[in-house]
């Protein structure tokens, strides 16, 4: 069940994973959790390296399987597998602006492919209840246009597959993430939602706990997704300041629980998860250098022991393996 206006971790490609989804969790317990994008295509042709972006942990916050594609009948197969691997909801992309992505008519290319995409939802609606073990939720992330916002048509036509929830990017596919999120269309797509059985969130530039509050408050909005705000503050959702060692030690156990899910992965790929627990610290510059060279837990619990911080070399040094 979801308890309405919700805050939530939004879907972020190469960052959401089940490390992050459980660091989060642990840190500030978010109203949802939704995966990284995962390729239909890959999951239904059960690819070890897309069928492990599915991984979950055991928590009570409701988690959605983003899924990525633009076949429906693939949706379908692919539906099936994330409930059956104990997702509460799926959430469709139809706002990632990767060029490749679009290239290949997916992500944010459905924007300009409305039939296709009502098609894909009511597909991965029939997935969910020809399944039929439990309630699980229907959604979509998209954008507020391709070159422009077209808020009416868009909305308008996302509404009549009566999905359960919309989510809108406060940007259109061609500017990416520059510039700065017009929640003035948040506001007009938020207008025409109002009253549907829809539920709608707003996303966009939202850096802190009080600030998305307020805009569920002055939008009159269900709830609202957090992405970058929470790169490297895992505390986001409980409005915690976190101190220097409790910095570091989360930045460990992030460490500790990749290579629990992960044994044989890449360990380069937690690079940009130091540099963003270390910004602003002291002496983060020479940390992150230190850091960016490790190749293996041993190398990290080295060098956090011998920060010159007692207290992070106790806590460390005391810790567990995971």
């Amino acid at each position: 069940m979801l308890n309405f206006p919700i805050i939530g971790l939004a879907p972020i490609d190469g960052v959401t994973d089940v490390v992050f989804r459980q660091i989060v969790d642990e840190c500030s317990r978010p109203d949802i959790l939704y995966t990284e994008f995962v390729p239909v295509n890959g999951l239904i042709l059960g690819k070890p390296v897309i069928t492990k972006m599915l991984l979950r942990h055991q928590t009570k916050t409701p988690i959605f399987a983003q899924l990525l594609g633009n076949e429906p009948d693939n949706f379908y197969k692919a539906t099936i597998i994330a409930l059956e691997a104990g997702f509460d909801g799926i959430d469709i992309n139809m706002g990632c602006p990767d060029n490749n992505i679009v290239k290949r008519g997916s992500g944010a290319a459905l924007i300009l492919q409305p039939k296709l995409a009502q098609a894909i939802i009511k597909t991965v609606k029939k997935a969910v209840a020809d399944w039929g073990k439990k309630k699980a939720f229907v959604s979509v992330k998209t954008r507020i246009g391709f070159n422009k916002p077209i808020i009416k048509e868009w909305i308008g036509s996302l509404l009549e597959t009566e999905l359960d929830i919309i989510t809108l990017h406060a940007r259109s596919y061609s500017e990416r993430y520059s510039g700065h999120a017009h929640w003035e269309e948040i506001a007009k797509a938020g207008a025409i939602v109002r009253g549907t059985k829809t539920k709608f969130f707003g996303n966009g530039d939202i850096k802190s706990l009080d600030e998305a509050k307020k805009k569920i408050k002055d939008y009159q909005i269900d709830g609202v997704l957090i992405g970058r705000a929470a790169f490297g503050n895992p505390w986001m959702f409980g409005g915690h300041s976190p101190s220097f060692a409790e910095r570091i030690q989360i930045l460990y156990r992030h460490c500790q629980l990749f290579n629990q899910y992960f044994p044989n992965g890449d360990f380069r790929s937690l690079r940009k998860h130091f540099v963003w627990y270390v910004k602003s610290l002291p002496h983060a510059a020479d940390l992150k250098n230190r850091l960016m060279k490790t190749e293996c837990l041993d190398d990290v619990k080295k060098i956090l022991e011998y920060s010159g911080d007692d207290e992070i070399a106790d806590k460390i040094g005391n810790g567990s393996d995971a």
